[in-house]
């Protein structure tokens, strides 16, 4: 495994609140210049799904997040021609030839990110995406209850016979959800701030920090694990300095309902 003391060692302190010292766009353009290339395609991994909110701000006429691996013009491009598409991306615009159709169906495609990406991903990344994927879905079955929604319907996309999906599904007549032993502390953060969007916003993301850099803190130090969980605690951290209400609410409700 490659070591790059020179790069974590210029990685400043981040906090939630706080604006860093360096940018994201910063990060990415000295990764670019100084790791290999089998890590920095485990960079682009890491934005594979800011990649596909991109393509759904794309198609709903919103500026696309700079974090993407593909600028508009890039974006566009492949949208036509498909090629530079993991499968069930170009299954998924195959079968659905509307926008409005694509956009209905939108949520398919984190499930199948989730599934389709696994087994390529070890490490920290590997670890980064079990966390996201299984948070979506705590999140999704905590707000289906809250607002009484069918979790049935909001799963509809997921494997059923998945261990964890079937422990949301099992619960679907009852009163509450109670997640996982270890994702307790979730509902209650939940519970506690639902009420608020922005407070609640924070709250998740001082979660996901907190989680995220314990994954990181498990890998040896000047590798390209410390490195990834560094960008994934730097996108939370400016997410966090770039957000009102208003985005807030709609954040929240993307956490869930495109889980």
């Amino acid at each position: 495994m490659n070591r790059y003391p020179f790069i974590v060692a210029a990685l400043p302190e981040i906090k939630i609140g706080a604006k860093p010292e360096v940018s994201f766009k910063e990060v990415k353009e000295l990764l670019s210049m100084n790791l290999i290339r089998k890590d920095m395609e485990k960079v682009n991994l890491l934005l594979k799904s800011v990649d596909l909110e991109n393509i759904r701000s794309f198609w709903l006429g919103l500026p696309l997040n700079e974090w993407g691996t593909l600028n508009g013009k890039e974006l566009e491009e492949a949208l036509l021609v498909k090629d530079s598409f993991p499968p069930f991306l170009v299954e998924f615009l195959d079968r659905y030839d509307t926008t409005e159709e694509r956009l209905h169906n939108f949520p398919s495609l984190y499930a199948s990110l989730y599934r389709d990406l696994a087994p390529e991903l070890s490490g920290f990344l590997k670890q980064y995406y079990h966390f996201e994927r299984e948070l979506r879905l705590i999140l999704t079955a905590l707000r289906a209850k809250k607002w009484g929604r069918d979790v049935v319907r909001e799963l509809q996309f997921e494997d059923p016979h998945d261990p964890f999906i079937m422990q949301i599904l099992v619960q679907k007549d009852s009163a509450e959800y109670v997640p996982p032993k270890e994702y307790e502390d979730l509902k209650e953060l939940f519970m506690e701030n639902s009420s608020d969007p922005l407070k609640l916003h924070r709250a998740l993301s001082q979660y996901r920090f907190d989680r995220i850099l314990e994954i990181e803190e498990g890998y040896s130090s000047f590798t390209i694990d410390r490195i990834l969980g560094f960008l994934a605690r730097l996108m939370i951290v400016e997410m966090w300095n770039q957000m009102n209400k208003e985005k807030g609410l709609s954040l929240i409700d993307d956490l869930s309902k495109n889980g």
